[in-house]
């Protein structure tokens, strides 16, 4: 099938909701669909014939269009304001033009492995967008428009902004120096940021802190990472409901400066205040964790007060000094050697064994687990020791007068049916801080309430 039907014969298409003909592959062009006034999805993925698309301006109630695989495909497709899903991923398109400032209500634009090498600065604009991916892409500058002319001729640099320039093996070397102005990160509502393998990346400035998955691994070069401040309000201002776990992936970067590590490590523990805050006023549901990891071997004595060398460690809980009940909240700090993941096939799994003593002797044991998928490309490697910040709502627990709290971190992989064995990885060191939390059901949390 080459075509759905001659464009003189008349359709009656009102009441059209769908067409869906993926890996139709011999069709090469799509009617005029204006009389599809009610029509909701387009998905044409892998149709590689497929050399021309007609204007979905006017399809007002139009939401997804899926054109993944096709190649043949050159030209941004002209679209109604609320589309919400966009896929354009490995086809020929070179450009995001001007006009995507009006698909206003775009939630996710993916272009991995298209031809794109031209991105409007009016991308940012979109303020619901969530989710954005880049990856395999050759965008070299990001966008143009945004060059600051005055700090190239101080560092002789070019100035550019990437999401997700996950840029193949052979190019990393023809693509200059790849710096991200504050001014283009500010989107007001994106959640998910992938930038690995960037090597020539060497600055990631005024990140949004409210992102919830960041992904820089492999940026070899990137030496300062930095986060907008805010406040707590501006953070919930933009939380968004159900989930609340955060990845903040730096791993092989091997440059970043110890003022970076510190504006890192600050942004996790921000994030996980935020978190046991939000769990206590109970005004939002759903899971609630952090994995954060970085180079380095060391944990930071001013925000982990329990430290000890190897993989266990025991504490002495503080006196509960509020005037009704309280919570214990941990928050976690491991220094491991990664270089030997690759033999762990995918997924890794750390894990917290912990116990809580009573002052009469009673105690309670429990378990935590994170999860993390560690090659999501094949050429994704890992050297030397990091260092994992780790929280989750699981190691929120009601304080039954428990003086004293002991800890066993462990790493290994997760198992699947005709996997081979392996060590676990080794835990060199381990840190824990530990927050006092009031119980307080009734309105935002003082600040006073929260021991830091």
């Amino acid at each position: 099938m080459e075509q759905l039907w001659n464009e003189d014969d008349h359709q009656d298409l009102i009441n059209l909701r769908k067409i869906v003909l993926s890996n139709c592959k011999n069709l090469k062009k799509i009617p005029n669909l204006l009389g599809a006034i009610n029509l909701e999805i387009l998905c044409f993925n892998g149709c590689n014939s497929l050399v021309e698309l007609p204007g979905f301006s006017d399809l007002a109630s139009l939401k997804t269009l899926q054109l993944h695989g096709c190649y043949n495909l050159t030209k941004f497709p002209e679209l109604p304001n609320d589309v919400s899903f966009l896929d354009l991923a490995e086809t020929g398109i070179e450009e995001v033009p001007d006009s995507i400032e009006h698909i206003a209500g775009l939630e996710t634009l993916l272009l991995a492995k298209s031809k794109i090498n031209n991105v409007s600065c009016n991308i940012s604009k979109l303020e619901c967008l969530r989710y954005l991916d880049f990856s395999h892409c050759l965008v070299a500058e990001f966008p143009e428009i945004l060059r600051r002319p005055e700090l190239e001729r101080a560092e002789g640099a070019t100035y550019a902004f990437s999401l997700s320039l996950d840029f193949p093996l052979p190019d990393w070397r023809k693509v200059p120096i790849v710096h991200v102005p504050p001014k283009i990160l500010k989107f007001k509502s994106l959640e998910y940021l992938k930038m690995d393998h960037c090597e020539s990346l060497k600055l990631l400035s005024e990140l949004p802190p409210y992102l919830r998955y960041l992904d820089a691994h492999g940026c070899k070069s990137l030496e300062k990472v930095s986060f907008t401040d805010r406040n707590q309000d501006q953070y919930e201002l933009y939380s968004f409901y159900g989930k609340d776990e955060f990845f903040m992936i730096f791993s092989d970067c091997f440059s970043l400066n110890q003022v970076s590590v510190k504006n890192i490590e600050a942004n996790a523990m921000q994030k996980i205040e935020s978190l046991v805050k939000k769990w206590r006023c109970k005004y939002d549901y759903g899971p609630k964790s952090l994995f954060c990891c970085f180079p380095g071997s060391e944990i930071s004595a001013s925000k982990f007060e329990y430290q000890r060398m190897n993989s266990s460690l025991k504490l002495q809980i503080t006196p509960n000094e509020f005037s009704g009940s309280r919570f214990l909240s941990f928050a976690i700090c491991l220094v491991v050697d990664l270089k030997y993941c690759h033999k762990y096939n995918k997924d890794l799994r750390c894990i917290c064994e912990y116990q809580l003593t009573a002052f009469d002797g009673c105690y309670e044991k429990f378990e935590c687990e994170w999860g993390y998928k560690l090659d999501f490309e094949l050429h994704r490697k890992y050297m030397g020791d990091h260092v994992l910040i780790l929280f989750s709502d699981k190691m929120i627990k009601k304080d039954d007068d428990y003086v004293e709290a002991s800890f066993e971190f462990y790493i290994n992989k997760c198992y699947y049916k005709g996997d081979a064995e392996v060590d676990d990885i080794k835990v060199k060191k381990c840190g824990v801080h530990v927050y006092y939390v009031a119980e307080n059901n009734k309105g935002p949390i003082s600040p006073y309430t929260m021991q830091m």
